[in-house]
């Protein structure tokens, strides 16, 4: 047996002191227990610490703040229907007008119900329940209960009378149509007083019913049809009990005495409300058949004007079971708490003009729902100015999707409106379990109309399960949204669909962007393939399910959905493969290094070199500007190119612009810039075509070039070593190393100008850049082009590796063209703003000799001078047209530069 740590007197050592208090938000609180207060108890067996076992302690004193008395430790039925009740929900909510059990108990002079002094004797009963159910009262004044006067009318009723006036302890006070715990309300259809059950509350006392109301009600019996004899509380007013029959003294013509008069209104926050009754809309009515008093029960016919007493209806004296329902909702519980904004029954179905549903005039046939609703939920409407909703213009919204489309447009009944998603009346928040939009319920509710994808949705991976942590699993507004449901077919849902795929796999989402899909779906191409098209919609499972659509069995087929001719190694292209991963993709991680690697010591040589070079380029400018003299008309030139290397250059120029402007689109597709230029260009299909059209372009030169060489070879009648390592080749050798090491000591001041030959090491390098440029960025290009020939004889992942050489090999060759060559041809100094060789093939003598001595000296000395040494004179118009194409091909060259820089820094 355990030994109690202290007993009663051990507590009234302390709590018999009448000065004894303690401080509760900033309120003194007694603790004063007056000596034999407990001796009177129904408790007076038990020790303080019996109730308040947190005082149990070994030491004294105990806590400063007790925790509530938990009485369900010993009355657990009473407690637990308590909290089933409305009273013990109010509890539960910490609604700060709830009772609890030492309210209505009291808490240490706790006497038996059968003592007068007692809070529940049976004459105490009605006083007690007044405290709070009377007018003026907080409860009256924080919630909207259907009955008023709730005190003063039951005082005035027979069981008041005969309780008061009688003192009839046999007479019905609140708990005997109430209940003692389970306290619910009329809507509640367990509730003791619901239209349902009340005759049975009614018979405690009133036996043999049937046999009372025999002759008055249609001589028919009570249980015969159940709703055809009205309740008990229909005739007499649930509170205000008479004998007579209120029914049967007023008539609905009395009430149409007045209410048919135009002018009659009553002020109501001093706006004039009209009270006029029309005559014909109560025949139109489905409530044609009921009278006046049978709505407005709480009339008293015993006054001058009987309705001088009515409040506002009760539609749950009918409608008991919809009744219930709304009131469980959130439209509901904001009418209880009095929320100005929370619709009633008459806000939808309305007053005397009450239609049934399936009338096309009424505010509740299906086609008027969604503006009924839109009535409150839109922007700025009531339901957003005290309701704290997710959705806040609904209305607008629904009607712009596609159900709301198919409803106003197309007259289509069968769309969803508010009701089906929401049901009729209990309209629920999202996180409210109960709720059809609860996650939990959300695909059933959709189910209802989408019965196909519901079956398929429920057995695959993103089936709604419990979820865990961080792991939420989707549900159909995760990708459809809520009320701005477009048709899956439209390009908003199309361009929609990997955003809302990347709300939970970001890391895929972000790889999936860096692919050729990816980045046309960025530039708006909707006919990409997304996520959905080879993961499926709705039939979603994991790769090493065989159900799903990427497994080994299937993974061909929905490759081949796009790619007729794939197969099993064309499959093998890792989609969602990244160079970051060295672990999981070493070839790709290694790949992107090297290139990276490349560029950055190509960028980083050239840029020293042109930095280096700028000084003695400015030099020059200077002393140019000095010597230089205007020669009109004809003036002797060194033919430095052949027409076909002239037209051959026209068609590099033109399509590399086209390359570099179209792959650069692609390659930086996250950009804005990028989707602009996509758009200005017709897309990202046509980007792709144009894209297409110049490599045809540049495979074509670089043929025909390979093609003239060897010409050249053979018509020579030269060895392969010689023409390739000739003196006058482009291949590098040794005098290109002298002339370089020359240059920089000449850039830094400590050597003379080099004597450049036929080709300087710089155009020697910008050569086989494109030269280079050509195999590998073609090479790879082909193998994007037609993956599934390639992947015939190669594995997929290859197709992976090309597709870094071949966008990081072409951001090089743009940057190092469009940098690096037009500083070395156009920009430098003494050429701006540009050097026209390439376009007329010819220099001027003065200017060859100075730039090129060694090549001028070996003409002279082997008489070949006279052979490339002409008279010319270019007309002003044609160096015009060169210099505005020149002009054009310089500036899409910087400007893509800059933006290609502005991505890199700023993305």
């Amino acid at each position: 047996m355990q030994l109690q740590a202290q007993s009663n007197e051990d507590c009234a050592m302390c709590h018999d002191d009448p000065d004894l208090y303690t401080l509760r938000s900033g309120r003194k609180l007694s603790r004063y227990i007056p000596a034999g207060i407990l001796e009177n108890s129904v408790h007076s067996y038990l020790e303080c610490i019996s109730c308040h076992t947190d005082a149990d302690v070994e030491e004294f004193p105990h806590p400063d703040t007790l925790q509530p008395v938990n009485c369900g430790e010993c009355h657990d039925e009473p407690l637990t229907n308590f909290l089933g009740g409305v009273h013990g929900k109010a509890f539960l909510a910490n609604d700060r007008n709830a009772p609890d059990c030492a309210e209505c108990h009291g808490t240490h002079q706790i006497i038996s119900s059968s003592d007068p002094k007692s809070l529940t004797y049976k004459m105490n009963i009605p006083v007690l329940c007044a405290k709070c159910h009377r007018e003026g009262a907080p409860v009256a004044r924080s919630y909207n209960i259907p009955e008023h006067n709730i005190i003063e009318n039951y005082s005035q009723g027979i069981h008041g009378k005969g309780l008061f006036n009688s003192g009839l302890i046999v007479t019905a006070t609140c708990n005997d149509c109430h209940g003692n715990h389970l306290v619910l309300p009329h809507t509640n259809i367990n509730s003791s007083i619901s239209q349902k059950n009340i005759a049975s509350t009614c018979m405690k006392c009133h036996a043999r019913i049937e046999d009372v109301h025999v002759k008055v009600i249609n001589k028919e019996l009570w249980e015969k049809k159940p709703g055809a004899i009205p309740a008990c509380t229909d005739c007499h007013p649930p509170h205000k009990v008479e004998i007579q029959n209120i029914v049967a003294n007023i008539s609905d013509k009395t009430c149409l005495t007045c209410h048919e008069n135009e002018a009659l209104h009553k002020i109501v926050d001093n706006q004039q409300v009209s009270l006029t009754v029309n005559v014909n809309d109560l025949v139109g009515s489905a409530h044609n058949n009921i009278t006046c008093v049978k709505c407005h029960s709480d009339v008293t016919a015993n006054i001058a004007r009987p309705c001088e007493t009515a409040n506002k209806i009760d539609c749950s004296s009918c409608h008991a079971e919809e009744a219930e329902i709304y009131f469980s909702s959130g439209h509901g519980t904001a009418y209880f708490a009095k929320d100005p904004n929370a619709p009633y029954c008459t806000d939808c179905h309305g007053s005397h003009i009450v239609k049934r549903a399936d009338d096309e005039t009424s505010p509740v046939f299906r086609s008027a729902v969604p503006k009924l609703c839109g009535s409150c939920h839109t922007e700025n409407g009531q339901a957003t100015e005290t309701a704290d909703l997710k959705e806040k213009n609904v209305y607008y919204d629904y009607s712009n999707s596609v159900h709301g489309k198919s409803l106003e447009k197309k007259g289509l009944l069968s769309a969803a409106i508010c009701t089906d998603c929401h049901t009729t009346h209990l309209n629920l928040k999202e996180e409210d379990e109960r709720s059809s939009i609860n996650p939990a319920n959300l695909a059933k509710t959709c189910g209802q109309c989408h019965k196909g994808i519901y079956d398929e949705y429920t057995q695959s991976e993103h089936g709604h399960k419990d979820n865990m942590g961080d792991q939420k699993f989707p549900t159909c507004e995760t990708c459809h949204s809520a009320h701005q449901i477009s048709n899956v077919h439209e390009d908003k849902f199309m361009s929609e669909i990997t955003s809302q795929c990347g709300q939970c796999h970001s890391e895929l989402a972000e790889t999936y962007l860096e692919t050729y899909h990816g980045k046309v779906y960025q530039l708006g191409y909707n006919q990409a393939a997304r996520c959905s098209d080879c993961h499926g919609a709705h039939n979603i499972y994991r790769m090493d399910n065989q159900k799903s659509t990427i497994s080994p069995r299937n993974i061909v087929g929905t490759c081949k959905k796009c790619h007729e001719d794939a197969n099993m190694k064309f499959t093998g292209y890792l989609t969602h493969a990244t160079h970051y991963d060295k672990s999981k993709f070493p070839w790709l991680y290694y790949t992107f290094w090297a290139m990276t690697g490349l560029l950055l010591s190509v960028f980083a040589f050239f840029g020293l070199h042109t930095l280096l070079w700028i000084p003695r380029s400015l030099g020059a400018m200077i002393k140019k500007k000095k010597k230089h003299k205007k020669i009109e008309g004809k003036q002797m030139y060194i033919r430095r190119f052949s027409k076909k290397n002239r037209i051959t250059h026209i068609f590099i120029i033109v399509s590399f612009i086209m390359l570099a402007l179209t792959g650069m689109i692609l390659k930086f597709a996250y950009m804005d810039w990028a989707k602009f230029l996509s758009n200005q260009i017709g897309g990202a299909l046509i980007a792709g075509r144009i894209h297409r059209i110049a490599a045809v372009i540049t495979f074509g030169y670089f043929i025909f070039h390979v093609v003239s060489l060897l010409k050249i070879k053979f018509n020579h009648g030269v060895t392969f070593s010689k023409f390739i390592f000739g003196s006058n080749s482009l291949m590098f050798n040794r005098k290109d190393v002298q002339d370089f090491w020359a240059s920089i000591k000449w850039f830094i001041g400590i050597g003379k100008r080099p004597k450049y030959g036929r080709w300087t090491y710089w155009e020697k390098f910008d050569y086989f850049a494109v030269f280079w440029g050509v195999v590998v960025i073609g090479s790879t290009g082909l193998m994007l082009w037609f993956p599934e020939f390639f992947t015939r004889f190669l594995p997929g992942w290859l197709i992976n590796v090309a597709q870094i050489i071949h966008s990081d090999e072409a951001l090089l060759a743009v940057g190092f063209i469009f940098t690096v060559h037009f500083f070395n041809t156009h920009l430098r100094p003494e050429a701006f703003p540009m050097d026209t060789v390439i376009f007329t093939g010819h220099v001027p003598v003065d200017e060859y000799r100075k730039d090129r001595p060694h090549e001028f000296e070996e003409l002279r000395k082997s008489g070949k001078l006279a052979e490339v040494m002409v008279e010319k004179e270019f007309s002003k118009q044609k160096m015009r047209w060169i210099r505005t194409f020149g002009f054009i091909a310089l500036f899409c060259g910087i400007v893509l530069v800059g933006l290609i820089i502005y991505s890199l820094l700023f993305h």
